[in-house]
C-alpha cells in the first residue's frame, strides 16, 4: 500500500501499524462479506443460511475486534516516541 505510509506519518503512527490495521480490518470484513467467494462457497457447501452464519459469527467478530484494537493500542504505545 503505497498510500499507507504517508498517511501514517501524517497521523503520527508508525507505518507498520497502519498496514497492520488495514490488513486486520480487511480480514474482519472478509469474514462477513457476502461477496467473498470463500465464505459464500463454504456456506453453500455446508447448506448454512447466511443469516444463521451472521448470528453465529457476531460474538466472535466482537472478540476479534477487541483483540485487534488492544493489540494495535499496545503497538502504538510501544512504538510512540515524543
Amino acid at each position: 500500500m503505497p498510500i499507507m505510509a504517508p498517511l501514517a506519518e501524517f497521523s503520527g503512527v508508525a507505518s507498520h501499524l497502519a498496514v497492520t490495521a488495514f490488513q486486520s480490518a480487511s480480514g474482519l470484513v472478509n469474514l462477513i462479506n457476502p461477496t467473498f467467494a470463500v465464505v459464500m462457497g463454504g456456506l453453500a457447501i455446508g447448506r448454512v443460511p447466511y443469516e444463521r452464519w451472521l448470528k453465529f459469527i457476531w460474538p466472535l467478530m466482537l472478540m476479534i475486534t477487541a483483540l485487534i484494537m488492544a493489540t494495535l493500542k499496545i503497538g502504538v504505545i510501544v512504538s510512540w516516541s515524543p
